[in-house]
């Protein structure tokens, strides 16, 4: 089977890497795991026997056919991912693992986020500058960013592997990483939609102050009061967007 660049494939061939990338989501005999595009199957035959319960989203239909040929008792759902209602197949806590497709990986983590109640650990494999984006702190300015700053509320991040080109069929133009994402117990105190839009809003005009990013947000009159309103995005930590969160909830629409 080839791989199609339009599904952003590219195949993990080493079973031994496989296997580690399994081995990152810990005992899984008492999990319900969720695989996002197993492809031709390398790392979900580590899973089809030994988690829990054990499902696969695969949207390319010439992967589907080819993993319900070489594992008779795989549990597919043929979609897309990013189109899939989580809620309608579990009601209780799941993990995720994956060869995340590189042209949508970072729509897969915000969709994590959006489900982190039912997600509580996930292991992913990234393009390198895409997990270093979610790895960065406020110290890695060209690679601190929205997720970098959202992720940390949900889950706690850590690097497991890197990988070269060579380890994939076909092989990438870039180097790649394996993370592994555990749920943190955080109860966030302003509104997780209006942090979103700050944080979105800031980063998308990272080169200026916060206060002239996010003046469709708050008025610079008021929010010049606030001691992050000359600092960049980029000099925030999450708990300090959080803090900016608060002050924008309580001085707009009162």
């Amino acid at each position: 089977m080839k791989a199609k660049k339009h599904f952003g494939q590219h195949f993990l061939t080493n079973k031994d890497t496989a296997q580690r990338i399994v081995d990152a989501l810990g005992d899984i005999s008492q999990q319900d795991v969720l695989e996002i595009g197993p492809g031709m199957g390398v790392i979900s035959q580590f899973m089809l026997h030994t988690a829990k319960r054990f499902r696969a989203v695969e949207i390319d239909p010439e992967a589907a056919s080819y993993l319900e040929a070489e594992f008779a008792s795989i549990e597919l759902i043929k979609a897309d991912f990013l189109k899939v209602d989580l809620r309608k197949y579990y009601t209780t806590s799941f993990s995720i693992i994956g060869n995340f497709p590189y042209n949508i990986s970072s729509q897969i983590v915000f969709k994590i986020i959006e489900n982190s109640d039912l997600v509580n650990r996930w292991v992913g494999m990234f393009q390198l500058e895409m997990g270093e984006r979610l790895l960065a702190t406020p110290k890695d300015k060209k690679t601190y960013g929205i997720l970098s700053v959202l992720l940390p509320f949900y889950y706690k991040i850590e690097r497991v592997m890197t990988l070269p080109p060579g380890a994939f069929n076909p092989p990438p133009k870039v180097n790649s990483i394996v993370l592994k994402a555990e749920k943190v117990d955080y109860t966030m105190r302003c509104n997780p939609i209006l942090l979103k839009q700050i944080v979105k809003t800031s980063f998308g005009q990272r080169r200026k102050t916060l206060s002239n990013s996010l003046a469709t947000i708050i008025d610079k009159e008021t929010f010049n009061q606030h001691q992050f309103s000359t600092l960049r995005p980029e000099n925030l930590t999450h708990l300090q967007f959080e803090e900016l969160c608060l002050f924008i909830e309580s001085n707009v629409n009162r």
